[in-house]
């Protein structure tokens, strides 16, 4: 394998540019080429980054000098696009959800395996020393026993967001409204603190927003597996837009992250180290950063560096990535699960037999 990996990005929209500015900065890797059916985006990216753009994904997926591919699609069309890379030998970085039901996820992962290639799928999150901090504080036993862990997620997002793209508020190719499109970060975060969901119950509705046909608001009651219990709760119609915030509490104490801060760190027998992360969370829980929540990029930053790393380090050294297919698949089944429970007004228990709300 070379030392430098080559990346190619399918799908030249917003995110499509984080990857090729993320690209543009790590070390060891390099952007080759790019792919947009509206061939106008992929010209304008190509240009901006100076490499080969094409209208046909699969005229990318022919060149031997890419190892990896950047799905970068809306989610209902990840599918088609993962399993061409992975039969054409391409390992494949997709952005979040894998896909949006199980059926398809499982078809992509079939074809990884059949094709011998990895699946990374971006939660960056899970990269960052906070989160970190947090699941070696409950795998390690320093919380005690878990009883209880919930993610709330109120954002925001104007009318003029879903009237940007037709895609975006459908079931076909957005897959979800708050929790699919844009909670699913911290759901993935809080089943990877608390272990597996054994079921939900939840409301959704859409409260805000004219022209869409997925949820703006939702609230779930989530059992977890190990016997904690917990609340899911996710918006896109929360003026201004608030931090994310997940807390997790067990018998020995409690830890809280606001976006990707420790607020909260207190434990019932801390040591001098948690002396110390508990002074520096209880100042950072005093502070919220005033940034435009509105903007789908305002919390990005260079978050996505770290999985383009990881992916890199991955494919030279012939391990799977931090976070695998198998993984990006948990949280779409608490979220589906989440969506039938509030269509069909029942507890729904995981896992979960393939469901579609569309």
């Amino acid at each position: 394998m070379r030392e430098t990996i080559g990346f190619g990005i399918i799908g030249c929209g917003t995110i499509g540019g984080v990857h090729a500015e993320a690209i543009r900065k790590v070390t060891g890797v390099r952007l080759v080429a790019v792919a947009d059916m509206a061939e106008q985006k992929a010209k304008k990216t190509g240009e901006d980054y100076g490499v080969p753009y094409y209208s046909n994904y699969r005229d990318l997926l022919e060149r031997d000098d890419i190892d990896v591919v950047n799905v970068c699609l809306p989610s209902g069309l990840h599918m088609d696009a993962c399993i061409d890379a992975a039969n054409a030998g391409k390992n494949i970085l997709c952005e979040k959800p894998l896909e949006i039901t199980l059926s398809r996820i499982d078809k992509i992962l079939e074809a990884v395996h059949k094709n011998g290639v990895k699946l990374g799928v971006v939660f960056q999150k899970r990269f960052q020393n906070p989160s970190k901090l947090i699941k070696d504080a409950i795998t390690s036993g320093k919380l005690g026993k878990l009883i209880s862990g919930s993610a709330y997620l109120k954002m925001y997002r104007t009318q003029a967001y879903y009237d940007s793209g037709a895609w975006r508020g459908t079931w076909k190719l957005d897959g979800g409204g708050c929790l699919m499109n844009q909670g699913i970060h911290g759901i993935d975060l809080l089943q990877w603190f608390m272990g597996p969901v054994k079921s939900v119950y939840a409301v959704t509705d859409i409260a805000a927003h004219e022209r869409i046909e997925v949820e703006d608001v939702a609230v779930a009651l989530v059992k977890f597996a190990n016997g904690a219990a917990g609340v899911i709760e996710g918006s896109t119609s929360c003026y201004p837009g608030l931090p994310s915030v997940l807390e997790v509490y067990g018998t020995n104490g409690t830890v809280t992250l606001q976006e990707e801060k420790l607020t909260r760190w207190a434990f019932i027998n801390p040591t001098e180290d948690d002396k110390t992360l508990a002074k520096k969370a209880a100042e950072e829980g005093g502070k919220t950063e005033e940034i435009d929540r509105s903007d789908p990029l305002a919390t990005v930053g260079d978050s996505h560096l770290l999985p383009i790393e990881d992916m890199a380090a991955a494919v030279r050294e012939d391990k799977d990535p931090a976070v695998t297919g198998e993984e990006g698949r948990k949280s779409v089944e608490i979220i589906l699960a989440i969506y039938k429970s509030a269509k069909t007004g029942e507890e729904v228990e995981l896992p979960l037999a393939e469901w579609s709300p569309a």
